[in-house]
């Protein structure tokens, strides 16, 4: 893959030009920013386990260097995409946008990764802010297309359903009313005129 260089901004970059791999603290030092789309088949972590996607679904992200209250090393990184999830009351598809943004802030070793940050306690408002970041290793091949994969996979929901499902569903998480209340039964047995006097 392409090792992206210079000081300007790259915009647009398309799939034949991708760029995937940065010198994330040289990205960092000279205040670069880059953004592109990428097909959604290239995601082969994110789609696995999920419904057949649209052949055309793209990937757009944006990462834009940053840094921190207390001069922490940041890439803001932006991702959206349309996913195609299966709808778990009626169990047709979903289309289902995703949108999300991330700070992710570089460390040079393993053990940073880990180990919690030492933080002048005067300053609070910092360190609530840097609670925001999420650590991530940097290196002179960081993979950025990686990281816009993860960010993607965090974002999944949980339990993705419609509004109001296709099928003429009603809208998603209303309970059926196969069954009867518990309490309405136990209120009939209650009144029952046959029990009065026994």
């Amino acid at each position: 893959m392409a090792e992206f260089s210079g000081k300007h901004v790259v915009k647009n970059v398309s799939e034949a030009g991708a760029v995937r791999h940065i010198d994330a603290f040289e990205f960092v030092r000279l205040g670069r920013s880059l953004e592109g789309s990428t097909p959604l088949a290239r995601f082969v972590r994110l789609l696995e386990g999920l419904p057949e996607q649209d052949p055309a679904a793209v990937v757009r992200w944006s990462a834009r260097a940053d840094r921190g209250p207390l001069g922490e090393p940041l890439i803001r990184l932006d991702v959206e995409t349309v996913l195609t999830l299966q709808c778990q009351r009626c169990l047709g598809p979903l289309a289902t946008p995703i949108e999300s943004e991330v700070a992710l802030q570089l460390v040079e070793t393993e053990a940073e990764l880990d180990d919690p940050d030492v933080f002048d306690e005067s300053d609070m408002d910092a360190i609530e802010a840097g609670r925001d970041f999420e650590k991530v290793l940097g290196s002179r091949r960081f993979d950025l297309l990686e990281q816009v994969e993860d960010e993607l996979i965090l974002s999944v929901p949980y339990v993705p359903r419609h509004d109001v499902c296709p099928s003429g569903g009603g809208k998603s998480g209303d309970a059926p009313d196969d069954k009867p209340s518990p309490f309405a039964v136990l209120a009939g047995l209650k009144t029952r005129p046959d029990d009065v006097g026994k």
